[in-house]
């Protein structure tokens, strides 16, 4: 009687496709969390304190 390998064989692919599915949702739902986030500021052209008196004068 002639094995049946490849029905076993067929059995694991679809387990490991239901994996790589499970974490490639995963990895689509935190990259959608991430990019909901504001943009990071990066102090380009803004002030973030206001200088001393005496820098001031040098300017």
């Amino acid at each position: 009687m002639a094995s049946h390998n490849h029905i076993s064989r067929a059995r694991n692919l679809v387990a490991e496709f239901d994996e790589q599915n499970a974490l490639m949702r995963e990895l689509v739902a935190e990259a959608s969390k991430v990019l909901q986030l504001p943009v990071p500021d990066t102090f380009l052209g803004r002030k973030t304190q206001e200088p001393f008196p005496w820098e001031e004068s040098r300017s």
